[in-house]
């Protein structure tokens, strides 16, 4: 019989918390172990999350970027949480474009988590030696498209 060891589980607050800062159970051989890897409440842009209104529904996709492979520029009607697969992948540049037209650039390592915000426009590249993996998963709703592309 496996015992459930939940106490990462219970200290969220609600912030952005990077993989690198996880909390992890302390459990005994055997036992079910529960690793909370990212939090946040916010957006890459500081912006609350907020949520489409309709019949709610979860998405979670596996995306994998080639080496030199480019996702073009776009912006999601939903908020996503990206996790960059721990393992056998490589890094993800993150450039959003601001209001003003600047551009702000991220590098996520694997192992680390992110999310990106409705209505944010961006786009990501795998500019290293190996494939990118990334997880996304899309709090949205049913009938709402995933991605909205832009020019």
């Amino acid at each position: 019989m496996c015992s459930i060891t939940a106490a990462a589980v219970c200290g969220c607050t609600g912030g952005s918390q990077p993989a690198s800062k996880a909390q992890k159970a302390a459990s005994a051989p055997g036992e079910v172990q529960i690793e909370e890897v990212f939090s946040g409440s916010e957006s890459l842009n500081g912006t609350p999350l907020q949520y489409p209104a309709g019949n709610p529904e979860l998405r979670l996709f596996r995306v994998e970027i080639p080496v030199g492979g480019k996702i073009p520029l776009h912006t999601h009607p939903a908020p996503m949480l990206v996790y960059v697969q721990g393992e056998n992948s490589g890094d993800l540049l993150n450039t959003r474009v601001q209001p003003d037209g600047s551009k702000v650039s991220s590098v996520f390592k694997p192992g680390e988590a992110f999310i990106e915000g409705m209505s944010e426009p961006h786009y990501v590249e795998n500019e290293g030696n190996q494939p990118t993996v990334v997880w996304v998963m899309v709090a949205s709703v049913e009938g709402l498209p995933t991605t909205e592309w832009m020019q």
